[in-house]
């Protein structure tokens, strides 16, 4: 490719910018990492509604039940149609990230605890969301990894919107 035409000069710069960008994140201390870790299940959990702290946790079933029964909100990552069909008790719906961030604080403040669930283990749809509220200000977020699959089988409280 000629570097005198323009779409030349542009891949030009464009590689320019990505070597540099990314020659400079190798060499410093605290590098952005190229893949996001993966949540690993804490092995306790305490919601301190008190502290700033961010908090961003994967969390067990039995975890998820005793957030559940502490009144803490739950948000349901999956698509409409899953969420119809059958989903945690009192769990808000998906929807566009600013509407679902508009229902959520209009029933509480973001420093409150919440949690954060999809359809199974496998299903990444729920960090997703998470870092998603994260970004948007949400500091107490926690990630029910089991989901809607581990919380049916245990036969705890759900509810259809059908």
């Amino acid at each position: 490719m000629d570097i005198r035409t323009p779409i030349g000069q542009a891949v030009f710069l464009v590689s320019i910018s990505c070597i540099i960008g990314f020659g400079s994140n190798l060499v410093k201390g605290d590098a952005i990492p190229w893949i996001a870790p993966e949540l690993e299940i804490a092995d306790s959990i305490i919601p301190e509604t008190e502290s700033n702290d961010p908090v961003l946790l994967a969390i067990s079933l039995n975890q998820a039940k005793n957030l559940f029964d502490d009144g803490i909100l739950f948000v349901d990552a999956r698509d409409d149609g899953y969420y119809t069909a059958g989903h945690i008790q009192g769990a808000l719906k998906n929807a566009f990230l600013m509407e679902l961030i508009f229902s959520i604080e209009a029933i509480q403040e973001k420093n409150v605890p919440l949690v954060v669930y999809c359809g199974d283990p496998g299903c990444g749809d729920s960090e997703d969301l998470a870092y998603d509220l994260q970004d948007s200000g949400f500091n107490k977020l926690y990630v029910f990894k089991g989901g809607w699959l581990e919380w049916s089988k245990a036969e705890y409280p759900s509810e259809t919107d059908e």
